[in-house]
């Protein structure tokens, strides 16, 4: 039996009693052989994503796993500064393909407790940097 792949995504939308709901779902049998999961500790200055022995094309995901604001204690949220934009400005990461990566230049700006997920059929080369706090950065990778 192949190796699988499973991906799945929603996007949905509602105002005024309208909803936009779209759902995809997708099996692929993976030709390659190499997977990865690795959570990064992005700092301050642009840094080279890691993926291991995972090679393009491939199926690539990233999400910030520092806490959304509504995850925060109390405490933390007094610690952060009390408001809630400034915390997510603060705990945000900038992904790309340029190195360095800046806020200008990003492909993805990542918000704490939000991800992306993608496909990549050239060579893996992506560089991130945090906004202001070290950012814990889920980066897994499928050989397509």
């Amino acid at each position: 039996m192949a190796n699988e792949i499973k991906k799945s995504t929603k996007l949905s939308w509602a105002k005024g009693g309208a909803e936009i709901i779209v759902n995809t779902d997708e099996t692929l049998n993976q030709a390659g052989a190499q997977a990865i999961e690795n959570v990064q500790i992005i700092g301050g200055t642009s840094e080279a994503i890691t993926f291991g022995d995972v090679t393009a094309p491939a199926h690539i995901a990233f999400k910030n796993l520092n806490k959304k604001w509504s995850q925060l204690t109390a405490a933390e949220k007094v610690s952060a500064g009390g408001v809630q934009a400034t915390y997510e400005a603060a705990n945000r990461v900038f992904v790309g393909t340029t190195n360095p990566t800046t806020s200008a230049d990003a492909v993805y700006t990542i918000y704490p407790g939000s991800g992306v997920n993608f496909y990549q059929a050239i060579t893996l080369a992506w560089y991130a940097c945090k906004a202001t706090d070290n950012v814990d950065l889920l980066v897994a990778a499928i050989e397509a």
